[in-house]
């Protein structure tokens, strides 16, 4: 709106202007390619239901035959990166229906109440990966920390602070005591770092010399896999002198 302020009377007003136009961007419309609207997809823990969240809304559809079911109802109010937990009972969520983006849980069946989790949100917070035994919930936010939900306290932990750029993937262990997760070293590199739940150690797991990334753990929790550029093999033949190109390194990432 376009408003006109009266500075001696204290006074304001709405100036009445009439837009004449079709307003083809109002009316109803088909989207050829519904899957591009779509900014996150998980699967259950039983791999029989995936829950999607698309332009603010979140939707639980049924592996095979079955009802698709939209969750979230409410107008005015965007949510987001939704989740299973681990129990499939409860879905993990970040909503801005208090003003801030907080964590909420809702019922995969839209049948019940929202429950909000956090309360302390003052920066955008992004998608959170709750452990394995459904105790906590580590994500990062747009002040680059990373924090530690427990989900039955609802209290957050701050574990680590990154200086040079946001937190990379975070996977849990098996056993839900280690949190692994990616952190720009001071040089840039992106190196993996390790947390453990119970003492709050913080143990680096790759060096800084050279980029690692998307840690995950084997099944028995005694390895962590992860891709690293540290292939270093030139198509270009040695040496390379006045008159020949650069080394060229086509395929450095290697699990």
């Amino acid at each position: 709106d376009l408003r006109l302020y009266d500075i001696a009377a204290g006074t304001d007003r709405l100036i009445p202007i009439t837009l004449a136009s079709d307003f083809e961007h109002t009316r109803e419309r088909w989207i050829p390619n519904p899957w591009s609207y779509v900014s996150s997809i998980h699967a259950a823990p039983e791999g029989d239901r995936v829950v999607l969240t698309s332009r603010g809304r979140v939707f639980v559809a049924p592996a095979r035959q079955g009802r698709l079911v939209e969750v979230t109802r409410r107008q005015g109010v965007r949510y987001s990166d939704a989740r299973f937990l681990p129990d499939g009972q409860r879905l993990l969520l970040l909503s801005d229906e208090s003003g801030e983006v907080e964590y909420w849980t809702a019922p995969p069946n839209g049948i019940g109440p929202f429950t909000q989790l956090t309360t302390d949100g003052q920066v955008l917070r992004y998608m959170g990966v709750p452990s394995p035994n459904g105790q906590w919930v580590a994500f990062s936010d747009k002040n680059h920390h990373l924090w530690l939900l427990n989900l039955s306290t609802q209290e957050t932990r701050q574990i680590a602070v990154s200086r040079r750029g946001n937190f990379g993937k975070l996977a849990w262990s098996p056993d839900s005591r280690w949190l692994a997760y990616v952190q720009p070293a001071d040089n840039l590199h992106e190196q993996i770092w390790l947390y453990q739940v119970e003492d709050g150690r913080r143990l680096p797991a790759t060096s800084d010399r050279i980029d690692s990334f998307a840690p995950a753990w084997s099944a028995d929790g005694k390895w962590l896999y992860f891709l690293s550029d540290r292939q270093f093999r030139s198509l270009v033949e040695s040496p390379w002198g006045a008159r020949q190109p650069d080394p060229y390194l086509d395929k450095t990432t290697k699990v």
